[in-house]
């Protein structure tokens, strides 16, 4: 029989602040798992490292709030896809008049 394990109190406080920030985008699905690991890290005792998995956890969760919020704007990763596809304009151009 597997015993489940007790979730120490900074491991359930960053599970209920990615529930409050709801569906992440693509992508950072591996960003909540690292948060959750590192409260885990914490609620075990990080020892002298504590300070330094804190400010990880804090910079982690800083980037999933931000990506929680949706943007309705144009995505930027095609933005830049559809410049670097258009036609560039020549400087120097053939002497013919079209």
């Amino acid at each position: 029989m597997t015993t489940r394990r007790r979730r120490g109190r900074v491991e359930l406080a960053t599970a209920r602040s990615l529930r409050e920030i709801g569906d992440l985008p693509k992508g950072l699905g591996g960003l909540a798992e690292a948060a959750l690991t590192l409260a885990k890290a914490l609620d075990d005792g990080a020892g002298l490292s504590t300070a330094a998995v804190a400010r990880e956890l804090r910079a982690t969760m800083t980037e999933l709030a931000k990506g929680g919020g949706r943007d309705d704007g144009p995505d930027p990763i095609e933005e830049l896809v559809r410049q670097l596809s258009s036609p560039v304009p020549a400087e120097v151009g053939d002497t013919e008049d079209v």
